[in-house]
C-alpha cells in the first residue's frame, strides 16, 4: 500500500480589537487534488473543524482502492 500524504499550513493570529479572538488561514492539499484549498476560520472551533475535514479526506484516500 502506498503512503497517502497531504499538507496543511495554518497561519493563526489573535486580534486585539476583537478581544483576542483567534483567526486563521488554512492552506491544504491532498492526493488527487489539482490545486490548493484555501480556507479562513474565525475561531478555534472553525480551525479544528477545518483540520478534521482535511484529515477525513486523507483517511478516505487511504481506504479508496487505486485504479
Amino acid at each position: 500500500m502506498a503512503d497517502i500524504e497531504g499538507t496543511m499550513v495554518i497561519r493563526a493570529w489573535a486580534e486585539p480589537a476583537q478581544n483576542q479572538r483567534v483567526r486563521a488561514r488554512l492552506i491544504s492539499s491532498h492526493p488527487g487534488q489539482d490545486q490548493e484549498i484555501v480556507e479562513t476560520a474565525g475561531d478555534a472551533e472553525e480551525i479544528i473543524l477545518a483540520v478534521q475535514r482535511w484529515l477525513d479526506v486523507l483517511k478516505a484516500a487511504e481506504t479508496t482502492p487505486s485504479a
